[in-house]
């Protein structure tokens, strides 16, 4: 080998060691200036401060949010509650705040009153609750202790004095449904006579006695009860005013006529229809 070929190897082995170099020194990462660092640290403390200021007024800010409860809407005009009573059953809740409030908890405690049929309850922010309350409309009374609504329902408040004058209803447990029906098809045939139902039984083997005018007892039977008032209601208009208001008692079972027996009288007569 003469000297030119040693001279190029030498020389192409410092350039293979010179592109080493480059490509490490091309990998390693460039240290931040310090001016990158000051910024990095800025920032940090920046974030910091941020959380800080929202920990101490995260308290101000829910406070601001979730306000106390202090007030009470409502559209409808009760018949039996009273404002004092609503009052008493949100004792507990006025004064909680907005999102504290359990407005389930609230429907069903209004609705353990007797009076209320359905009761729904919304929250109005920033401070109020929005009530619905529908209560039972009583048509009758049903037993001793007991009222039915429009619907054939029973509810049982506290007192119903006040609801002695509707009529009172009574049947086998569970039949309700059935004797304000009843009680609704037989007011309007007796009505057109002047006669008022105001009472209604429902014997346990099945037999119907009406009330009319709180004197008049009607035994109706358990067949064509229709068939059997509307026939009665014939009879009785056309008899002299001072006659039928001397009824008491009126047996309507008979297939072809009707046992009357009057106020004044011990025995019975019978009309053939």
């Amino acid at each position: 080998m003469n000297m030119k070929d040693s001279k190029n190897i030498m020389t192409t082995g410092k350039g293979i060691h010179a592109r080493r170099r480059v490509s490490i020194a091309a990998k390693q990462p460039l240290k931040p200036t310090f001016s990158a660092r000051r910024a990095a640290i800025l920032v940090l403390m920046l974030c910091v401060s941020l959380s800080l200021y929202a920990q101490q007024n995260l308290a101000e800010i829910s406070r601001f949010i979730n306000r106390p409860v202090t007030k009470v809407r409502t559209d409808a005009q009760w018949q039996q509650l009273n404002e004092a009573e609503v009052s008493r059953m949100l004792a507990g809740t006025m004064g909680k705040g907005f999102f504290d409030i359990d407005v389930a908890s609230i429907k069903a405690k209004l609705e353990q009153n007797p009076w209320v049929a359905q009761a729904s309850v919304k929250r109005v922010w920033p401070d109020s609750l929005a009530l619905d309350i529908t209560e039972h409309v009583a048509i009758a009374r049903w037993g001793d202790k007991q009222l039915l609504n429009q619907y054939g329902e029973i509810f049982a408040p506290k007192e119903i004095s006040s609801a002695g004058q509707l009529p009172r209803l009574q049947g086998p447990e569970g039949s309700q449904f059935l004797v304000m029906k009843q009680y609704q098809q037989f007011s309007q045939i007796l009505f057109p006579a002047g006669l008022k139902l105001t009472a209604l039984v429902l014997s346990s083997r099945g037999s119907w006695q009406v009330t009319a005018n709180e004197t008049m007892q009607l035994a109706v039977g358990r067949n064509d009860l229709t068939g059997k008032l509307e026939r009665f209601v014939d009879f009785y208009t056309k008899q002299p005013k001072t006659k039928s208001d001397l009824f008491e008692h009126v047996d309507l079972r008979y297939g072809n006529g009707i046992a009357v027996r009057n106020k004044t009288d011990d025995l019975a007569g019978v009309a053939v229809l």
